[in-house]
């Protein structure tokens, strides 16, 4: 199981309190990485209320040598599954900005690239730059063609408020198998990233026999 460090908040991009977390993906068994899918913990503590229910995702990327002051070896997802979580009552009820249930989306199942920018660290509290998972949501972020898992790899993902008392407490899972639904190409050909402080409760990892 990866162990998620804490990275601080970011200063390398343009958000304004996303914190960064890192984990080390070698020793995992997997010789090259397919898929990454981040699914919320459904506790209905995360986030805020309505549009914002849940975990907010600034950004999602592989690293090669882990350091954060250094850009020109991260991979991005090309393309991403989503299925949006339900949201609280409260403030901030729905549709957001970008349409969909969830700040950043369009609707249950689709990612409003231009509003979240997973490919950049730029996520703004309460603001556009993100992506909200809702309760129990789910995103996949797939790369194609696969990377490699060599001497030194990492993901890196951050949370938008910076908050380190938001956890990402559901399932992580690395696969080297695309997922058996294909989804459209992103819009934009990268797509980074950021996740908050990530209490694994369970971890799966699938490995093509």
């Amino acid at each position: 199981m990866p162990t998620f460090t804490d990275q601080g908040i970011d200063t390398s991009g343009t958000a304004t309190s996303t914190r960064m977390y890192r984990a080390d993906l070698t020793g995992l068994g997997l010789t090259e990485i397919s898929a990454i899918t981040l699914t919320d913990s459904n506790s209905g503590v995360g986030g805020s209320t309505g549009i914002y229910s849940g975990f907010d995702l600034d950004a999602i990327f592989l690293d090669v040598d882990g350091l954060l002051t250094t850009d020109g070896d991260r991979f991005f997802a090309d393309s991403f599954l989503f299925t949006a979580g339900t949201t609280r009552p409260g403030g901030f009820q729905g549709p957001s900005p970008s349409g969909g249930p969830t700040n950043g989306s369009i609707d249950t199942t689709t990612v409003d690239e231009t509003a979240a920018t997973l490919n950049d660290i730029d996520g703004i509290f309460f603001g556009p730059g993100s992506l909200t998972l809702g309760d129990g949501g789910i995103l996949t972020a797939i790369f194609n063609p696969k990377i490699a898992v060599g001497s030194s790899l990492f993901l890196f993902a951050g949370e938008v408020s910076g908050d380190p008392g938001e956890t990402l407490t559901g399932l992580v899972e690395i696969s080297d198998k695309p997922p058996t639904v294909v989804p459209l190409p992103a819009a934009l050909p990268l797509l980074a990233g950021g996740l908050g402080v990530l209490g694994l409760a369970g971890f799966r990892r699938r490995k093509t026999a």
